[in-house]
């Protein structure tokens, strides 16, 4: 018996639009008319502008484990507004040979005119959706323009209040920002902060992680370096006096709204028009489009402190990146943090207070570094050695060929161990497919004969048809199950000619090849402490060793 898959789909909770209920009543309805077994997917609050929707996914998978054998939709928007992702659905589709069926549509999909009417169809679903963002988007660009908050989430130092309006007749939520007293105080405390001789976004983000200080995001969360740098240049807190109209009039490419006189220092400001859609996140747009309106909150921060605050970070960002920040060693991208699993990120140090003794490089843990040293206590480890470490293990491979033949030689066996029971199991399943081919065929004939009756046939061909197609499923399960992990062996001669010439050319390669030479071959490297765990890709176990650093390789570390 066939099963279907009834997918069924509802933006948001309002009255238009068919419900869930009726969708999903529908789609069982059709599978009760044709004798079809059925599963439910219900995507609940969930936009068709992409497929990246929970129990749509469930139902791929579900599709390619070939567990349904057609999709049913009411309509054809609740599987996507989207031409090039229904048409790349389409394709998938045909490919795992299940079949879609639209409802109210009546699509037919091993139809050519059904499949063109499907197309015409889902482009026009795509304009409407199109036209209905352009429409919002105008919307909410006049809120903007008359210094409404838009929605999203609450900015840091701000509470969200909510007021009931009158809109002819009709009683409308509006929300609007009121600061919040605790919050915007700290906000302060980061401007003069980072205003002070040594003050910095990494500076001023460590301070707030102090213990002695410990202030908490809004998701009682640290702080971050990324997070501290919006503090500072949101105009959300800037308060609109003529200080601040000067700096973005003459400092900046950003569409004003509001005239000079405006700016009386009684509310803040808000950028609208900052980003984009792109693919399925967000670009900053250019900055002569952005809009800049005095919003109907209470700014906090003097448009004197914010213009100093925002010269000072264009005069940070001007200034040439230390060493250590670019290309300066192979690994870069593959050192993790064994200590938090976060990344670990290089950095300069002198060897002495003598500027000729030239510098140290080192890979130091991006939560101690960004947030606080408090968060993260993994040490230091020097870039050079590390990658000197390294390249002596995977060379000193090549001269332990015994350990290295042994052990791909156990892995191998262990492959075979699981992987014949499979070919055996495929083959068994390939002979039956066979024979079950032959009784088909034979029962074709006996009916053109009329040598059994008519019935009888029908009924053995029907059963032969779904132990058919039941044991095509368990042959692609073992047919993707050996692809996946058994089909191929460990070639040791291979493996040993590679790992020679990299012990003979690695020294001579040009930087960028020894990048790419490292990436091709290390999976991970995890510091903890004085530990140091490789993993590489080539080897049949992720952990190919851990070894103990020597203690040169943190000396100088803070």
């Amino acid at each position: 018996m066939a099963t279907a898959g009834i997918y069924v789909r509802k933006s948001k909770a309002t009255d238009k639009g068919e419900s869930i209920e009726n969708q999903t009543k529908r789609g069982i309805s059709l599978c009760e008319m044709r004798g079809w077994d059925y599963i439910v997917y219900e995507d609940y609050d969930f936009s068709g502008k992409t497929l990246d929707r929970p129990d749509f996914e469930r139902m791929m998978r579900d599709a390619k484990n070939r567990k349904i054998d057609y999709i049913i939709c009411y309509k054809l928007d609740r599987i996507s507004r989207s031409v090039n992702d229904f048409s790349s659905l389409v394709e998938e589709l045909d490919g795992l040979g299940v079949g879609f069926i639209c409802i109210k549509d009546n699509f037919d999909t091993t139809s050519p005119m059904g499949r063109a009417m499907m197309y015409i169809t889902a482009v026009f679903a795509q304009l409407e959706r199109e036209t209905i963002a352009e429409r919002v988007r105008d919307n909410m660009i006049d809120r903007a323009k008359m210094g409404k908050w838009n929605g999203g989430p609450v900015p840091f130092a701000f509470d969200v209040h909510k007021e009931v309006t009158d809109n002819y007749g009709r009683n409308k939520k509006v929300s609007k920002l009121i600061i919040n007293n605790e919050e915007s105080a700290i906000v302060r405390e980061f401007y003069d902060w980072f205003l002070e001789s040594d003050g910095s976004i990494r500076n001023v983000t460590f301070r707030a992680n102090d213990p002695l200080n410990n202030y908490q995001t809004k998701n009682n969360s640290s702080w971050s370096t990324s997070q501290m740098a919006r503090i500072l240049q949101n105009p959300l807190y800037c308060i609109a006096d003529l200080d601040a109209y000067e700096y973005f009039k003459n400092h900046t490419k950003v569409q004003i709204v509001n005239s000079k006189n405006d700016f009386d220092g009684t509310h803040g400001l808000m950028f609208y028009n900052r980003r984009k859609p792109h693919n399925k996140t967000t670009r900053e747009r250019n900055e002569d489009e952005w809009i800049l309106v005095i919003g109907d909150h209470e700014g906090f921060i003097p448009g004197k402190v914010f213009t100093k605050v925002q010269h000072k970070l264009l005069q940070n960002q001007s200034t040439p990146p230390r060493l250590g920040k670019s290309a300066i060693s192979p690994l870069t991208g593959l050192v993790r943090c064994g200590r938090c699993n976060s990344s670990m990120s290089i950095f300069t140090s002198k060897k002495t207070t003598d500027d000729s003794k030239g510098k140290f490089r080192y890979y130091r843990c991006l939560t101690k570094e960004q947030r606080s040293k408090v968060l993260c206590d993994n040490t230091n480890i020097r870039a050079d050695l590390l990658e000197e470490m390294i390249v002596k293990h995977i060379s000193g491979l090549c001269s332990n060929k015994e350990f290295i033949t042994e052990l791909l030689e156990s892995s191998n066996d262990d492959l075979d161990n699981k992987r014949v029971p499979l070919i055996a199991q495929r083959s068994k399943y390939q002979s039956e497919l066979e024979n079950i081919d032959k009784e088909m065929k034979n029962l074709v004939i006996a009916l053109g004969k009329g040598t059994l009756p008519e019935i009888i046939i029908q009924g053995r061909f029907k059963e032969l048809e779904d132990q058919k197609k039941a044991i095509k499923k368990q042959l692609l399960e073992v047919a993707a199950e050996l692809d996946a992990n058994y089909e191929e062996t460990y070639n040791i001669d291979t493996f040993m000619k590679y790992i020679e010439q990299f012990d003979d050319t690695y020294e001579y390669l040009p930087f960028e090849d020894k990048k790419r030479l490292l990436r091709s071959i290390v999976k991970e490297v995890l510091v903890d402490k004085e530990n140091i765990t490789l993993s590489l890709y080539f080897l049949p176990t992720q952990n190919l060793n851990s070894v103990e650093v020597c203690s040169r390789m943190h000396k100088g570390s803070y």
